[in-house]
Formats: structure tokens, C-alpha cells, sequence
């Protein structure tokens, strides 16, 4: 509890210091406040404010709940007193003052209000932060937050919503421009909703800007193997990574497999795996294709060593392919 509430003081101070929590920054209210009442808000609102820097929590509610009765629907006051009751087990509470603080500002007071519905994790829940979300972008109209959109995306994402995650991704590529995080996030989408050839457009986009992205050519190289392009083009690219990392072990197994299965260049292909198993000689992967590379070359006896020992090596889920290529090396040996 006492770390919790620790949490919260670090929340609300810098709440504080961005709001300014001045009467002037306040929202606007349909009936003006006299002099007398803006002085009494203010008085409080700074007093909830030492209040909380001294951890007198009691105190500060006791303040901040004075705030509202002069400002019944002031935004941030309701989010304020939502902080400190989450802070004290008060969650329904809390998320009651959440959803008042968000209907009475939701240009400003939507994330609270998102976080707390995303945290009970159910359906309804998952919807109603959804809507949140889009009446805050609605209300923001054409200067939206960025943050919000990207939480919006993360949603969208969350509820196989692809289409508009990437719609929001548009929004926040138009604010600040097309960068490494666009480009990760679009790879992640389309892989996610089964467009490999729209990730790879995405992944080449971004390559035109750092051609020599380690990581975005190793996603080239993983969406080119799944689009079935000609070996040639795939082989490049492998070359093209092993010329900025000669020991990218998973790129050197995978070209080797790639020529051993393609009946490519066997010598080549035994050069680069027993590269791998030197570095990691318990790998299964990596032992199961220089096994099969070594059966290819009609080395049988010591293609069965490898394969063995890939196969006490890997988990359950994995056996198969390794059992396929022993059993076969078996059958053709006799």
C-alpha cells in the first residue's frame, strides 16, 4: 500500500505541474464563478496540492472534494480525486470519477478514464475504452494528440481492428513523419494480419531511408521467404546481410538450408552451417541442418552423429522435422 500511494504522488505532482492548476486553465463553466468562488477554487486546488507533496492524503481529498462543489464538472479535479481514490482500494469509486472527468472534458481527460476500463479486461470494457478513445480524436478534430492516436492504434491492434490501426498510424506519420517506429508498426500489423507483401512494402520503405538497417533487412529476408520469390533475389539479400555481420548464425543456417534444399552450392552450404554449430553446438536447428547438408553429400554416418544429437537436443514440439530427415537418412543408407 505504502508503495502504491508513493505511485500516486508521483502521478498527481506531475498532473499538477502540467495543468498548471490555475482557475484561468480550468474549463470553461456554463455558469461564470464570481470572484469570491475562483479565489476559494484556487485556495484549495493549491492547498490538495501541498496536501499531497506532504503524503496528507485525507487532507488532500478533503480539499479537492471542496474543489468539486464549487466546480462540479471540472475535468481535472474529477481526475484528480479518481487518482488518490484508485490510491486507496477505492476502485469503483475511482472509476466512477474517471468516466464524470472524461464527459466533462474529453478533449483533456481520457486517458485515466481509457487505462482504468483497459484494466478490468473485459469485453465491455475493451468497447467502452474504444469509445473513449475515438470521442477524445473526435473532440480533437484536426490537432490530435499524439498519444492518443497511438493508444488508439494499440486497441485497434489489440481487437484485430488492422485496418484502422493502420489508419492511425496515417494520422501519426502526417504529425511527425514516416521513422522507424512507423515502420515497425506497420511490419507487426500486416504480419499480424496475414498481408506479408504489404509488410514487405513497408520494411523497403523504410530501407530506402537506412539501407544498412541490420534489422529490417534480417525482415526482409523473413517476408521474402514467405512470398516465395526467386532464390536469386533471396540469396542476394542473405549476402547482403553477411557482408554487415559475417556471424548472423540464423541467416547462415538459413541460407546453407536454403542451398542444400535448392540444390545449391553443398560446399558453400557446409562452410556456413558448421559456422553455427561451432558457435552453438547444442543448437538443434543448427545441427539438424548441417546433418542433413553432410547426408546430401552422401556423408551418412556422420549425418546420423548430427542428426542424433539434434534430436536428444530439441523440445517435443520441434522432433519432427529432425525424426523426418533421421528417418529418411536411415531408409536411404540401407
Amino acid at each position: 500500500m505504502r508503495f502504491k500511494i508513493f505511485i500516486v504522488l508521483l502521478t498527481l505532482c506531475s498532473l499538477f505541474l502540467v495543468a498548471g492548476v490555475s482557475a484561468k486553465e480550468s474549463q470553461p463553466q456554463a455558469v461564470p464563478l464570481t470572484v469570491e468562488q475562483q479565489q476559494q477554487f484556487s485556495y484549495y486546488w493549491y492547498g490538495a496540492k501541498q496536501a499531497i507533496e506532504q503524503e496528507r492524503y485525507t487532507d488532500a481529498l478533503a480539499l479537492l472534494e471542496f474543489c468539486r462543489m464549487i466546480k462540479p464538472d471540472d475535468g481535472q479535479t474529477l481526475t484528480f480525486l479518481g487518482i488518490l481514490y484508485d490510491g486507496i482500494g477505492l476502485d469503483y469509486q475511482a472509476l466512477q470519477l474517471f468516466q464524470q472527468a472524461f464527459e466533462a472534458d474529453p478533449r483533456d481527460q481520457w486517458y485515466k478514464y481509457m487505462q482504468a476500463l483497459i484494466e478490468i479486461r473485459t469485453p465491455e470494457s475493451i468497447q467502452e475504452a474504444q469509445r473513449v478513445l475515438e470521442k477524445a480524436l473526435e473532440v480533437q478534430k484536426d490537432k490530435p494528440d499524439e498519444d492518443l492516436l497511438e493508444h488508439l492504434r494499440r486497441l485497434y491492434l489489440s481487437t484485430g481492428q488492422y485496418t484502422k490501426a493502420i489508419e492511425m498510424q496515417d494520422r501519426m506519420d502526417a504529425l511527425k513523419g514516416y521513422d522507424v517506429y512507423s515502420a515497425l508498426n506497420r511490419y507487426r500489423t500486416y504480419l499480424l494480419a496475414r498481408r506479408p507483401k504489404k509488410a514487405l512494402e513497408a520494411v523497403d520503405k523504410f530501407l530506402e531511408l537506412e539501407p544498412t538497417n541490420l534489422q529490417f533487412l534480417l525482415f526482409r529476408a523473413e517476408l521474402i521467404e514467405r512470398t516465395r520469390v526467386k532464390q536469386e533475389e533471396l540469396y542476394a539479400l542473405y549476402e547482403r546481410i553477411l557482408n554487415l555481420d559475417p556471424k548472423n548464425l540464423m541467416v547462415l543456417n538459413n541460407y546453407a538450408y536454403h542451398l542444400a534444399t535448392h540444390n545449391g552450392d553443398l560446399k558453400k552450404a557446409e562452410r556456413m552451417s558448421s559456422i553455427t554449430i561451432q558457435e552453438e553446438p547444442q543448437n538443434p536447428v543448427y545441427l539438424d541442418t548441417y546433418g542433413w547438408i553432410l547426408h546430401l553429400q552422401g556423408q551418412d554416418e556422420l549425418a546420423l552423429f548430427f542428426l542424433n544429437r539434434a534430436l536428444n537436443t530439441v523440445d517435443e514440439a520441434s522432433r519432427k522435422e529432425i525424426m523426418n530427415h533421421l528417418l529418411q537418412v536411415k531408409k536411404e543408407k540401407k
